[in-house]
């Protein structure tokens, strides 16, 4: 399976659930890509926070308990104060 076919089925699994081929030759790829398996994890982080956005203090809570427990301390801090820059800005 090529990458793009992968992004396609990720973005598919988002709307429906994948048969069972789908779901085997996605599973198989994201064994061996990288690049894939960050994509599927960019678009689960994007997605949870789109359903969030009604709510601020949920939009909040739940980008803070996304962010990558090993991004260094510094880009957690910049992610925290552009989310609060937001909040405050609605």
């Amino acid at each position: 399976m090529r990458c793009d076919q992968a992004s396609q089925l990720i973005s598919n699994s988002q709307e429906r659930q994948l048969n069972r081929p789908e779901r085997c030759a996605l599973s198989f790829h994201l064994l061996i890509c990288r690049v894939c398996r960050k994509y599927k994890k960019q678009l689960k982080f994007m997605r949870n926070i789109l359903l969030r956005l009604k709510e601020p203090q949920l939009y909040y809570e739940t980008a803070s308990s996304l962010v990558d427990e090993k991004q260094s301390r510094e880009m957690r801090g910049r992610i925290s104060k552009k989310i609060h820059e937001k909040l405050d800005s609605t």
